[in-house]
Order: C-alpha cells, then structure tokens, then sequence
C-alpha cells in the first residue's frame, strides 16, 4: 500500500525535498542511538564531553541496527514511490554527526552544494563527478532549531537542472552553489525522514544546541546510473517515472 499522497509527491516536486515523520519504532530508534554511542569519543551520561566530540561516523552503516533504519522501516519504499519501483540500488545509510559546537551564537549557512565533486579533502578525485537520484536523511534523535540540522535550498534542485543542460558536470568548482535562494533547517523528533533530489543543494548546519545531532544519510542511484549520467533530458522527472503523472 502507498504511504505517499500525491500532495507529498507535488511538494517533492516543486521544493526538492520532502520531510516525514515517525518513520521509525522506538525499538529501531533505540537500537540505533546504541549502536552510534558504542563509537563516540564521550560520556553518553555527561553533556559537557559531546562538545566538539567525535568521530562523524562512530559505526559503520553496515550495522544492523543501522541498515535497519531503511530496511526495516518504510523509508526505502517511500523513496522508490517518489522514483520507481524496482529502479534504485539498495543502498544503506551511514552516520552523520554533527557534535555541539559549544557556540551559542548561529548564523544559516552562507551556501550550499552539491555531493560528488572533488575538493582538497572529501576524497572525490579531481576531474570526476558522482552522481546519485534521490537521497534521505534520517534523524535518530530529536534535532531542534539551530542544532546542526540537515539545511536545503528548496527550489534549487530545478535551477540545477535548468543549468546542466547547457554547462558541463564539472563546471561546479567544488559543487559548491550561490544565489540559489533562502535555505531551510531540517528539524523534528527522532523519526523524522527528509528525502531530497540528487541536484538539491545542501549543507549541515552550525550545532549551537546541547544536543548530539545524529542523523545517518543515504544516497540513492538508479540502477542504470552509469548509462544516464551524462544525459540531460528536457523534462527533468524522466527519471523519476513515479512523479511524471504528478
């Protein structure tokens, strides 16, 4: 049975992203809020020590109690209904932290940008480009305003769109987008979901909060990736067959 309206699917269209909640069982939230505090370089019973603590990615997403988050939950079906069914890869989500920084003053990010493209420290190599269709963003633990939140640009995914079909994958120094508009902090309970398009840009935000931001994100590939990655149609959903009657 569908857990997306065709509201849901318009709003993905038009913004870009999609935010559900209570995605999540307390057991799974539970079992994955463990799993994370099984790596993390501080007291789980003492705040003061989360500051500016570590590692980003205390487990692998191969975890069990991780990996169940999408496949133990509705959240990869949904996915495949803003795509199609049978069209994505299964991949898993990894952990994304975002440590408190111990600052109480927050600012919204100045830009954005788009994943996949080198930089002097993210590992992609210079000259490529990596592309993925639909991405999602889980939340374990409550984010509130101001807490690192996951931050999109709505809207942004169709102006990318617009452009590539006259420049270059690669003229994006970095993937890094400007003017493209107000951007929007992601904030809810644990079990709270954002999905988002391939081309949206996005950033974490400043964590000003007392709170861990425990976030694990996935990023999605048609199966046919490699064949389609270079094309550029003029209707930008013609790889989204599940939105294209929307």
């Amino acid at each position: 049975m569908p857990v997306l309206s065709n509201e849901d699917k318009s709003f993905f269209k038009a913004n870009g992203y999609l935010v559900k909640n209570d995605t999540l069982t307390k057991e799974q939230i539970d079992a994955a809020q463990d799993a994370l505090w099984s790596g993390i370089e501080a007291d789980r019973k003492d705040p003061e020590t989360w500051i500016n603590a570590g590692p980003m990615a205390p487990v692998p997403g191969s975890h069990p109690a991780i990996r169940a988050t999408m496949f133990d939950s509705p959240i990869f079906d949904m996915a495949e209904e803003l795509v199609g069914k049978g069209l994505l890869n299964q991949g898993g989500a990894g952990p994304h932290l975002r440590y408190p920084s111990g600052q109480p003053e927050w600012s919204p990010p100045e830009h954005g940008h788009l994943d996949g493209y080198y930089t002097p420290t993210n590992g992609v190599p210079e000259g490529t480009v990596g592309r993925f269709t639909i991405a999602v963003t889980i939340y374990v633990d409550e984010v509130v305003p101001h807490g690192g939140g996951f931050t999109v640009w709505p809207g942004s995914h169709l102006k990318a769109c617009e452009y590539f079909k006259d420049h270059s994958l690669l003229s994006i120094s970095g993937g890094v987008g400007k003017d493209i508009g107000e951007c929007k902090e992601i904030t809810g309970p644990a079990g709270t979901v954002c999905f988002w398009h391939g081309r949206m840009f996005h950033t974490g935000a400043a964590n000003s909060s007392d709170r861990i931001r425990m976030a694990l994100i996935a990023r999605l590939s048609r199966k046919d990736m490699s064949d389609i990655l270079f094309e550029e149609p003029d209707d930008i959903w013609e790889s989204f067959p599940a939105l294209q009657e929307v």
